[in-house]
């Protein structure tokens, strides 16, 4: 039996990972009609803007409507408010949910209170991809590709859903990773959201007048500080327990470093350390 071919996207939160994911899926063989749902004031710029021909729907019922694939790009509380509505439309029947969210158990914790219509299935997942500047305005084909792209493993998909999946992995050529939502948020504590709280700091630390005369060093250390707090503080707020670990982890290495700076010791074993997992990139 096989399984039909995707017709019909929605992009729920049109921003920057929503606006990069669609000129991938409309890239090569095959159409695909792709609806944006977002505030109006958002799809009133998109509408303006030629890089990117969707279909734009303010009302959320009439924006999924026959969608094979819905993607919930907002920030989370966001996303977590319009999984509870999609539960609640009955006609929703046989299409894949995914949520593009950093912090996954929260929203898999919601989604397994709620009922959703027949071969409805959520997903959650996670894109390790990303820009400084946020908004569709910044999009670009190519974000996500040979890049990883975090998936819940305890949900089973149909065969229908899983043929979506699949395609999704093809048109934005990314690594699938399959994990648990908690080992998931426990990973991103270390590996994304404690640099991006690290480059924070360092930002708020150096006086501004300085950074022209930096090299390049401190030009790469400082990329992340341009994030928006908008994006960061949902985040934060969902992997707290995570994040405080990570950086009470890092204050013992930063005054382990300050005690050996201090006594005149050698920092050379810490360097050896720190260069093993530069080599890994």
């Amino acid at each position: 039996m096989s399984t039909r071919p995707v017709k019909k996207i929605t992009i729920c939160g049109f921003g920057l990972i929503g606006g990069c994911m669609v000129l991938d899926f409309l890239r090569g063989a095959g159409k695909v009609q792709i609806t944006a749902f977002d505030k109006p004031a958002v799809l009133k710029r998109l509408k303006k803007n030629r890089k990117f021909p969707v279909k734009t729907e303010p009302i959320l019922r009439k924006a999924v409507a026959g969608s094979d694939i819905i993607i919930l790009s907002a920030p989370h509380k966001a996303n977590e408010a319009n999984l509870k509505r999609l539960s609640k439309i009955n006609t929703l029947t046989d299409t894949l949910i995914i949520d593009t969210g950093a912090v996954k158990l929260p929203i898999l914790k919601l989604s397994l209170k709620l009922s959703f219509p027949n071969g409805t299935q959520f997903l959650p997942s996670h894109p390790m991809a990303g820009r400084e500047k946020a908004g569709f305005e910044n999009s670009g084909s190519g974000l996500f590709e040979n890049h990883c792209w975090f998936i819940d493993e305890s949900v089973r998909l149909s065969r229908e859903n899983r043929a979506r999946l699949d395609w999704m992995v093809n048109k934005l050529r990314i690594k699938p990773t399959f994990i648990k939502a908690g080992v998931h948020d426990q990973l991103m504590a270390e590996i994304s959201h404690l640099p991006q709280l690290i480059s924070t700091i360092l930002g708020g630390q150096v006086a501004t007048e300085l950074v022209p005369l930096a090299g390049p060093g401190l030009r790469s250390m400082l990329r992340l500080s341009g994030s928006p707090y908008s994006v960061w503080s949902e985040i934060i707020d969902q992997n707290r327990p995570e994040i405080i670990k990570s950086l009470e982890n890092f204050r013992n290495n930063l005054n382990k470093v300050i005690g050996i700076v201090k006594s005149k010791d050698s920092l050379a074993n810490i360097f050896k350390a720190s260069a093993r997992s530069y080599e890994c990139l």
